[in-house]
């Protein structure tokens, strides 16, 4: 089996159908599809409960969180590569799974693009460092396609609530070294209503992912990262001339500061 989809649910029974009739209609079919709902009392379980014949396994019990029930459905996969596309998130069209098995999954974790539902736009782009990217942001969850293995091996920390798959990106890319490509390919349509993207939530966010980052990296190697990021717009060639000609003091400077960042930033790559 080359593909296991897992969806988690709970109480968002018209999010799930759409789900549902996203992932029936992909003409390639070869995938097992697993569904872990909390215990929903919205209608929800009974939705599953319609099409269960296309579910290789299926729950709907209390759970202790989100990265719980991805790590339920996890231990219920089989598939050499997992694909999390949760209850309100859709494929980009009926065709992505053909061509995504077409082109092949061969690194640990392929990433693919994904456009937000609410505009059909890209949700993010994907910085050329990969180090840079998650600095600044994170990988397109819903349409990355990551080895059973790594997740086995890295399962998400269920003390989070909002960031443990940016957690998951930064433990298995950078410091565990696993392969890692992006695809051009459009996979999915994210549910702009999800937690992560609740301006309630913003504040959390923010606070788990200085968490995690304090937790991965000294504080010196944290300012570097920032005086690098601070310094990206500053060190175009058309700034760096001007300071060189007008303030070669300040140009000194930044260069030293730019050398410095860019070899801590790039060491971790």
């Amino acid at each position: 089996m080359i593909l296991s989809i897992i969806t988690i649910n709970f109480n968002n029974k018209e999010g799930l159908r759409k789900t549902v009739d996203s992932v029936l209609s992909q003409t390639w079919k070869d995938f097992e599809w697993i569904i872990i709902d909390g215990g929903s009392n919205d209608g929800s379980k009974e939705l599953i409960l319609e099409n269960q014949s296309s579910f290789a396994f299926w729950c709907s019990e209390p759970d202790k969180g989100i990265y719980n029930a991805m790590n339920k459905g996890v231990g219920k996969a089989t598939g050499d590569y997992l694909l999390f596309l949760n209850s309100g998130d859709i494929f980009y069209d009926n065709s992505v799974l053909e061509r995504v098995i077409s082109a092949g999954l061969n690194s640990d974790i392929v990433s693919g693009q994904m456009v937000r539902m609410d505009n059909d736009q890209p949700l993010r782009h994907y910085h050329s460092d990969i180090v840079m990217q998650l600095f600044n942001g994170t990988l397109n969850h819903q349409a990355s396609f990551i080895r059973r293995e790594l997740l086995l091996k890295i399962p998400y920390d269920e003390s989070l609530k909002i960031v443990s798959d940016w957690k998951f990106w930064w433990e298995s890319i950078v410091f565990h070294q696993c392969s890692f490509q992006v695809s051009d390919l459009c996979i999915s349509k994210q549910d702009m209503t999800g937690i992560s993207l609740s301006d309630k939530n913003k504040e959390l966010h923010l606070r788990e992912r200085e968490k995690v980052l304090n937790s991965f990296f000294p504080p010196l190697v944290l300012d570097s990262f920032q005086n690098y990021n601070a310094l990206r717009h500053l060190s175009t060639v058309k700034n760096l001339a001007y300071l060189k000609e007008n303030h070669p003091g300040s140009y000194r400077f930044i260069k030293k500061i730019i050398s410095f960042a860019s070899v801590l930033f790039h060491k971790f790559n």
